[in-house]
């Protein structure tokens, strides 16, 4: 093995110990979760009088692109999260769909809350009748891609269930390799 990292130019380091770090589990989970959680204040699954799914899907969504890491969010973030959607779920909604937007890592999640261009994005607008706002979820062999809601245009199965796409329960899946090239596409469901 070393011949053939040496042939390549490949220096070789002896290191004097290896220490194994055990993992850790993200205390973000446990903060959200319903199984785990023990307390309704800040928690985004027990919101009085909001439904969090539209906030939880889009935080999923920030750290499936790796823009926010399950790491670095704190109680305090979550419950500044928790405190936006209890007044309107629709801002905490924007504020992560605008960070997921940007496409750049954010590694302190709670300056989210003082940019001004986040506290000020909107990302609905009005879209033509013939279409509806779709989520989608790319499946690689490694692991899953979520999509913030796009606008697409409808076909019949949509139209027909118009009422529970406006809850945002249906979902684009799409298998691809780790390349994103297309292997399959699937049926929304």
């Amino acid at each position: 093995m070393k011949q053939a990292l040496q042939d390549f130019n490949i220096e070789i380091v002896t290191v004097p110990t290896l220490a194994k770090i055990p993992p850790q589990a993200a205390a973000l989970w446990s903060l959200i979760d319903p199984a785990v959680s023990t307390s309704g204040s800040g928690n985004l699954l027990h919101l009085e009088g909001n439904d969090p799914v539209e906030v939880r899907y889009q935080l999923e969504v920030c750290i499936s692109r790796e823009i926010i890491n399950e790491h670095n969010i704190t109680k305090l973030f979550v419950k500044k999260l928790a405190e936006i959607a209890t007044k309107d779920s629709t801002k905490a909604r924007d504020i992560l769909e605008y960070v997921a937007g940007q496409e750049k890592r954010v590694f302190d999640p709670m300056t989210i809350f003082k940019d001004v261009e986040a506290l000020g994005f909107s990302s609905k607008i009005e879209i033509p009748h013939y279409c509806a706002y779709s989520r989608k979820a790319t499946i690689t062999p490694s692991t899953i891609y979520f999509s913030t809601p796009t606008v697409e245009t409808t076909n019949r199965v949509l139209r027909h269930y118009a009422r529970e796409n406006q809850d945002g329960r249906f979902l684009r899946v799409q298998f691809t390799d780790e390349l994103f090239e297309v292997c399959k596409l699937s049926a929304i469901s």
